[in-house]
């Protein structure tokens, strides 16, 4: 019992910092923004009822889904190391609310075009850089004594 007691007390310790709580609710809002998107997406394309999915519709979105994690995830840590964190967080949240507003548009105007995949790849990767940064920030929010349990915590 001793041991629950004081593991519990180590999560409720990695919460008090004000900065390591904003950093959990900003990786929980880009995970299920990047959710939604996702499940919109395949309403939008393999289940409306106007469109009859085939195969090669089904593997093409499966594909642009996966994409970003293929390009993105090798070469992220590079520039995050060379960039300032906060210039990261506030430039890709832009670039978010920029191609979610030209997303929306192509869905409200029922287009399945090429610049549909783009801004979907784009949205993603972003996202994924996104993710990556806030991971990499984890150090610069709780004392070092914490630092594992946070690595194991905050991304799940």
């Amino acid at each position: 019992m001793e041991i629950m007691k004081l593991g519990g007390s180590a999560i409720v310790d990695i919460f008090r910092p004000i900065h390591a709580r904003r950093l959990v609710a900003v990786r929980i809002s880009g995970q299920a923004g990047d959710g939604f998107l996702q499940t919109a997406l395949a309403s939008f394309v393999l289940f409306s009822p106007e469109r009859a999915a085939n195969p090669g519709a089904i593997a093409l979105s499966f594909g642009i889904l996966l994409l970003p994690y293929s390009f993105i995830g090798p070469f992220a840590g590079v520039f995050i190391d060379r960039w300032s964190r906060r210039r990261i967080l506030a430039m890709a949240n832009l670039v978010r609310a920029i191609t979610m507003v030209g997303l929306a548009t192509l869905v409200y105007h029922h287009s399945e075009s090429a610049l549909l995949a783009l801004l979907v790849i784009v949205s993603l990767g972003v996202n994924r850089f996104l993710q990556a940064a806030l991971a990499a920030s984890i150090p610069h929010v709780v004392s070092s004594d914490q630092l594992v349990t946070a690595n194991a915590l905050f991304p799940t």
